[in-house]
């Protein structure tokens, strides 16, 4: 048993039951002034509790129903020693939190990396895949498509047709994620947990869906790579460990990623540019990334053959070049 409700209210007995159940956590109902909730990580107290367990080990939160006086709630939990209250149905969004917290208690969050373009077409969607299929062979990744404009990396990485919710879904059932539920519910590709776009969604993502959505990933996964949309709110950049801004090695791909990186650099105080060769006529790497002004953390090559072979659906052939790459900058990352 990790929660604990005591109460003898048929209502509160209900609610509690409602949020338990939203989130796949087993709830345990005690009379008052009975015993059973030693092993508790969280007891709830209904209103009808005259004394709160005396135990330490445990937090401990009153539960009322809204239309119950503010007031008289307080002065109950103050008398009960009880400084946290929950009024459902209202708090019922906090209550998932701490039940999770209680059921799996948080951890150091894994390293979340976004990977941004500069421009269309700049290949940051290549380098995401890159990194999560690479990383994803040692650690527990997760490859997140943060843009519905960009094509899906499904499609990217030839997992289209693989099962399992996409945004959309987990738009639709709002609220707390439970960090294991969401490990074992993504789609799989080649052992890689990948979250993309239906090919029919039109809508656009949810920053209250997206922060849950990382919170989560951060406690079920040691690595959370996230192709980031251009007009990605600041928020997004902010939760990023580290943040890589790709652009092709032309004049107008560097004018257009400048600005990008303007943008991006007002809201994460460490962003690195990736630069894709663009063949002769190609800018140099090092001045491209001195007039962006960003550090340079290496290239990749134009690789003529990995459009046709996504375009095939055979995902990303494995080159050398863009390997190198992938293997200095995850053992930057992560042990």
């Amino acid at each position: 048993m990790q929660v604990a409700l005591i109460t003898d209210l048929g209502a509160i007995t209900e609610e509690c039951a409602r949020v338990a159940e939203s989130i796949g956590i087993s709830l345990t109902v005690l009379p008052p002034d009975s015993g059973g909730w030693q092993s508790a990580s969280l007891i709830l107290l209904g209103e009808d509790v005259r004394e709160a367990p005396a135990t330490d080990k445990a937090d401990k939160i009153l539960v009322v129903l809204d239309d119950d006086e503010p007031s008289s709630t307080w002065a109950r939990a103050a008398h009960l020693g009880v400084d946290q209250l929950a009024m459902l149905p209202a708090a019922a969004e906090w209550l998932s939190g701490r039940m999770i917290a209680a059921v799996e208690p948080p951890s150091a969050p894994g390293t979340t990396v976004g990977v941004v373009a500069g421009c269309g077409g700049a290949g940051a969607s290549v380098l995401a895949c890159a990194l999560a299929r690479r990383a994803g062979a040692d650690h527990s990744t997760v490859l997140v498509d943060a843009d519905p404009l960009g094509g899906g990396l499904d499609l990217v990485l030839g997992a289209e047709a693989v099962p399992g919710p996409r945004w959309t879904d987990l738009s639709a059932s709002r609220g707390q994620l439970r960090p294991s539920t969401l490990a074992d519910a993504l789609p799989r590709h080649d052992g890689l947990a990948l979250l993309s776009w239906g090919r029919d969604d039109t809508v656009d993502l949810d920053p209250d869906v997206f922060d849950d959505f990382l919170a989560a990933a951060g406690q079920a996964f040691d690595l959370v790579i996230v192709d980031l949309p251009r007009h990605a709110p600041p928020q997004w950049t902010r939760r990023c460990h580290h943040v890589l801004l790709v652009s092709p090695a032309r004049v107008r791909s560097a004018v257009a990623s400048s600005q990008v990186a303007k943008r991006l650099s007002q809201a994460h105080p460490d962003v690195r540019l990736v630069v894709r060769e663009t063949g002769a006529g190609g800018l140099d790497a090092d001045l491209l990334a001195d007039s962006i002004g960003l550090s340079l953390a290496g290239s990749i090559r134009d690789d003529r053959g990995l459009s046709a072979a996504v375009d095939r659906g055979e995902g990303i052939p494995g080159g050398a070049h863009l390997g190198r790459l992938v293997d200095r900058l995850l053992g930057e990352w992560v042990e």
